[in-house]
């Protein structure tokens, strides 16, 4: 096989793999962004659930510690992206006080499984967050979140770093390389409409990367409207 036929096919299964039948990097709004009836100022980020594995020659394996890690990462940096490149502020979960705190883990902990539960719908359908056909229903305002919050961030995602043993078997074989793809919803505060939707992927080991990551989600957010002033 020529070194041009192991491009092609290389490039042609990241493409099928990494993206699935869906358009990397793209983003679906709701009708009332577009339109701009609805600004989102400030947004409460919840904590991001993202798995990265390891893949050998013996097979994958999990990465529980780098994982968490990521998870913490990508939280950062997409506060970092929204507040840089939108001028969208986030804003803290709640005020509760420590004898609601235990109460609040609950509400957050079932709120994250109701995305859990929607997340394949949207991802099926995409093109329906821009009909505005997708909601996790008014129960959100049990968030109890900070008055002045305009939407909720989900985040997911899924990623593989190679060995170096898998990498050079790669390069000579083909396949599929070192990839993270995140999941990320925007779901208003008030109503648990889905205002936005996007699933910003690239390529490269996912436990090291901060520059790639940081355009992939400025990429994944470049549809969202800036707000102007305060």
């Amino acid at each position: 096989m020529s070194a041009r036929s192991i491009v092609v096919k290389t490039v042609l299964l990241v493409l099928l793999i990494v993206s699935g039948s869906h358009q990397v990097n793209a983003q679906f709004l709701h009708p009332k962004i577009q339109s701009k009836e609805t600004t989102i100022r400030r947004v409460v980020v919840m904590p991001a659930k993202v798995n990265v594995v390891r893949d050998s020659m013996k097979g994958p394996e999990g990465m529980a510690a780098e994982s968490d890690e990521l998870s913490t990462r990508v939280e950062a940096m997409i506060t970092e992206v929204l507040s840089k490149k939108k001028n969208v502020t986030t804003v803290p979960a709640t005020g509760a006080s420590a004898a609601g705190d235990d109460q609040q883990k609950y509400t957050v902990a079932d709120f994250q499984t109701k995305f859990d539960d929607l997340l394949p719908k949207i991802m099926k359908k995409r093109s329906d967050v821009k009909k505005g056909r997708f909601s996790m229903g008014d129960e959100v305002l049990n968030l109890n979140l900070e008055k002045g919050a305009d939407a909720v961030v989900f985040i997911r995602g899924e990623g593989k770093k190679l060995t170096s043993g898998k990498t050079a078997f790669r390069l000579l074989v083909g396949g599929v390389p070192a990839y993270l793809r995140l999941q990320i919803g925007v779901v208003d505060a008030r109503n648990g409409e889905v205002l936005l939707y996007s699933d910003p992927v690239f390529t490269g080991d996912p436990t090291t990367a901060v520059d790639r990551l940081r355009k992939a989600l400025e990429k994944g957010f470049k549809k969202l409207p800036e707000v102007k002033g305060s």
